[in-house]
């Protein structure tokens, strides 16, 4: 929907004046010139960056491993000066940008040094490499979400590929490995989430802290969700896999719910408070997920599945957060329909099935759009 159409709905409610629609839409208006001209200013210099790229690429062979190596220093140390500068004439974009490429400069410098020596590296190590000689630099001067996002992605990335060669190497049986990654992983959003509820961190990083919020909410959720496909695997296999270690993972996330639950009985925050017990309530999802003397009834993945995401819109309300209300929705729909498919697969691979099929999705998105709506309107007070 574009701008106009916006401003004659809002006009329309009430929540803007004609005077004021005009003048916003003159001040938008306004602006679309200079858009255009910062967008053609960025393909142009994408041109030119991408055809300095296949220069060189087309010569990389015969470039001296000392010439690369030297000006990709150079390179490193003028990004370095430009963060610096940033820093001392309070330029935040210069300092915020010049951060996420110093970032990146490091990876492809890693990557380089292997090559221009011929290590035997491995994409665990450089990942490692990077992220403790990066980290220093984007915790003293990157403020920004870009870059707590940047240094996340590279967080996870790297204890999911250390912590799975770590374990791989270790002289134990394969259920202790896979007891013992089940551990360690479940300790990440656990641990990100807690961080961000520190004031101190609040106070000091604001947009790193959300970020860390954000995160390990998400990871809560997709674990949560994906712990429902559980019920589709061989419970005696499970029984197999973990024999007599069963109990840590068991314990594990019950203690986890507990301690969860627990802190957010003493939390004044009521965010705070509401997202430690949605955290709670996902470590109970993992944990039916690994009992291993469940029943092995496939629709239990369907109703796992739709519980946990209706618990989603459930704690999405106090945290007045609509559009996560509107997902929770939507994955039940979703869910089910998926249901519906699995129960009736060899109709769908007909062409009146798929027909038919179609017309029931449609139905059932129809339908979600105004339980959505309803919802909104009671909760919120008005569509969102």
């Amino acid at each position: 929907m574009g701008l106009k159409h916006k401003l004659k709905k809002w006009t329309k409610a009430e929540l803007l004046d004609s005077t004021q629609a005009e003048a916003i839409l003159k001040y938008e208006r306004q602006g679309i010139g200079t858009k255009y001209f910062r967008g053609l200013v960025g393909l142009a210099l994408l041109i030119i960056f991408g055809g300095l790229a296949m220069v060189i690429a087309s010569n990389w062979a015969e470039i001296p491993g000392s010439v690369k190596l030297t000006v990709h220093f150079l390179l490193n140390a003028a990004v370095a000066y430009a963060i610096w500068q940033g820093k001392l004439r309070d330029n935040y974009w210069l300092r915020e940008g010049a951060s996420f490429i110093f970032a990146a400069l490091n990876l492809t410098l890693i990557v380089l040094i292997g090559q221009v020596f011929q290590l035997n590296g491995t994409v665990e190590s450089a990942s490692l490499l990077w992220l403790l000689i990066s980290s220093p630099f984007l915790f003293i001067f990157g403020e920004s979400r870009m870059i707590a996002i940047l240094w996340l992605v590279g967080f996870l990335t790297t204890t999911a590929l250390n912590l799975e060669d770590l374990i791989a190497g270790l002289d134990i049986s394969m259920a202790e490995k896979n007891s013992l990654f089940l551990c360690l992983s479940s300790l990440v959003p656990s641990l990100l989430l807690l961080s961000a509820m520190s004031p101190h961190f609040k106070a000091l990083r604001p947009e790193w802290q959300h970020s860390y919020l954000v995160t390990g909410t998400s990871l809560f959720i997709i674990g949560g969700l994906f712990a429902s496909f559980a019920w589709y695997g061989d419970s005696d296999n499970l029984r197999r896999e973990f024999a007599e270690y069963y109990l840590l993972p068991t314990v594990l996330f019950a203690g986890w719910a507990a301690l969860l639950y627990g802190l957010g009985r003493f939390i004044t925050s009521s965010t705070y408070k509401t997202l430690c017990r949605f955290a709670a309530f996902a470590c109970i999802s993992g944990l039916i997920a690994v009992l291993p003397f469940r029943p092995e009834i496939d629709t239990f993945a369907t109703v796992h599945f739709v519980l946990f995401a209706a618990l989603i819109g459930y704690f999405a309300i106090p945290l007045s957060l609509h559009g996560l209300v509107t997902i929770s929705i939507l994955l039940v729909t979703l869910r089910l329909f998926a249901f519906y498919i699995e129960l009736t697969g060899p109709m769908f691979a007909m062409g009146i099935g798929m027909i038919v099929t179609g017309i029931i999705l449609l139905v059932a998105l129809r339908f979600a759009l105004k339980i959505d709506k309803k919802i909104k309107q009671k909760l919120f007070g008005g569509e969102a």
